[in-house]
C-alpha cells in the first residue's frame, strides 16, 4: 500500500469531530453527538466504561496477534535454515 493510496482513502472519509462530553467521534455535519446526546450522566458513564473495556479487549487481541506473527516468523526462519 503506497502513501498515495492512504492519502486518497483518507480524503474520501467523512470529516469528523470529537465530542467534548463522551470523547468519541461523530460527523461534523451533525449538530449533536450521535453517541451521547440522548443519554443522562449515569448512562454516559456506562458508555465510557463500555468503550474503555472494548479498548482493553482490542489491545489484548493485538498482543496475541503480534505473538502469533512472531511465532510464525520464527517457524519460517527455522524452516529456511533446514
Amino acid at each position: 500500500m503506497s502513501l498515495d493510496m492512504s492519502i486518497s482513502w483518507r480524503s474520501k472519509q467523512p470529516k469528523q469531530k470529537r465530542c467534548d462530553r463522551c470523547e468519541l467521534y461523530y460527523s461534523e455535519f451533525l449538530d449533536k453527538c450521535t453517541h451521547c446526546s440522548d443519554l443522562n450522566e449515569a448512562q454516559l458513564l456506562m458508555l465510557k466504561a463500555k468503550h474503555q473495556e472494548s479498548l482493553k479487549h482490542n489491545a489484548k487481541l493485538g498482543k496475541y496477534l503480534f505473538i502469533a506473527a512472531v511465532v510464525i516468523g520464527v517457524l519460517l526462519f527455522v524452516s529456511f535454515l533446514w
